[in-house]
C-alpha cells in the first residue's frame, strides 16, 4: 500500500509540474529535463511513467476533466430541476478555468488546436462533460421547460463557446484582475439565455386589447344586456386601452 500511494503522489507530481511548464511556455518549448527538475525526478521517471512528452500532455486533461466529472456526479443527481442542473454544470466548468488557468490556458490555448489531441481519451473525457450539458438541454426540451423548436446543440454552443471565449480573452491579456469574476457573470448570461428558450405559458381566460372607445361601449353592453354577463354576474374581461386623439 506504502509503494502504491508513493509512485501514484509522484506521478502526480510530475504532471503538476508539466502542467505549470507547458502553460508557461507552450508545449514544443518544454522540455522533459525542466519537468524533471521542476517534479524532483529524473527524466526515466517520466518516460517509465508516460513514454513520451505529447503522452504526458494528454494525460493532464485526461485526470483533470475525469476528477472533475466525478466531483460534479455527486451533487447533480440531487438537483430535480432541469435549469438548475445547467447551473450546476457551467458552474463547475467556470470554476475549474477560473482556479486553475493553468489548466485552462492549456486546453483553450494550445490542446483544443491540435488536431491529434481530439483523438485521445483526454479529449473524450472532455466532451463527456459537454454532453452532459447536453442531455441536460435535451430534457428541458422534451419535459416542456424549454420550447419544442429549440436547438439543443445550438444552445449548447452558446453557452461553452461564450465561456470559452471569455477565458481565451482573459488569458490574450495576461489575465488581468476584473471588477466582476466570470463567477458573477455567469447567472446574467444564463438568464439572457434561458429568457430566450423557456416555453411560454398560456394565459388561461380571455383577454381584449380594446381603446378606450370600445372599452366604454363593452362595459355598457355588458351591464345593460344580462345574456352577455358570466355566470357570477361580472365580466371576466382583461382590458389594455389607449387613448385616441
Amino acid at each position: 500500500m506504502a509503494d502504491h500511494v508513493r509512485v501514484k503522489s509522484r506521478k502526480d507530481r510530475i504532471m503538476d509540474a508539466a502542467l505549470r511548464i507547458f502553460a508557461e511556455k507552450n508545449f514544443q518549448e518544454a522540455t522533459i529535463s525542466e519537468i524533471s527538475k521542476e517534479a524532483g525526478v529524473s527524466e526515466a521517471t517520466i518516460y517509465e511513467y508516460f513514454g513520451t512528452k505529447e503522452d504526458l500532455l494528454f494525460a493532464i486533461p485526461e485526470k483533470i476533466s475525469n476528477d472533475t466529472f466525478k466531483e460534479s456526479e455527486s451533487v447533480l443527481p440531487y438537483i430535480k430541476d432541469v435549469e438548475g442542473r445547467m447551473r450546476a454544470i457551467m458552474f463547475s466548468y467556470i470554476q475549474l478555468y477560473e482556479s486553475n488557468p493553468d489548466y485552462s490556458a492549456l486546453v483553450l490555448l494550445q490542446l483544443m488546436s491540435n488536431k491529434r489531441f481530439r483523438q485521445t481519451a483526454a479529449h473524450e473525457a472532455i466532451r463527456r462533460s459537454a454532453h452532459r450539458l447536453l442531455d441536460c438541454i435535451r430534457e428541458g426540451i422534451a419535459n416542456g421547460t424549454f420550447r419544442s423548436d429549440a436547438d439543443a446543440y445550438l444552445i449548447r454552443s452558446m453557452l461553452m463557446g461564450t465561456i470559452e471565449h471569455l477565458f481565451i480573452h482573459w488569458h490574450m491579456q495576461g489575465m488581468p484582475k476584473r471588477d466582476k469574476s466570470m463567477m458573477e457573470m455567469l447567472d446574467p448570461f444564463l438568464e439572457v439565455v434561458l429568457n430566450g428558450i423557456r416555453a411560454k405559458k398560456e394565459q388561461q381566460g380571455l383577454t381584449l386589447h380594446l381603446n378606450l372607445e370600445d372599452a366604454r361601449a363593452l362595459a355598457q353592453l355588458l351591464q345593460t344586456d344580462p345574456a352577455l354577463k358570466l355566470p357570477d354576474g361580472g365580466a371576466n374581461v382583461s382590458r389594455k386601452t389607449k387613448n385616441k386623439k
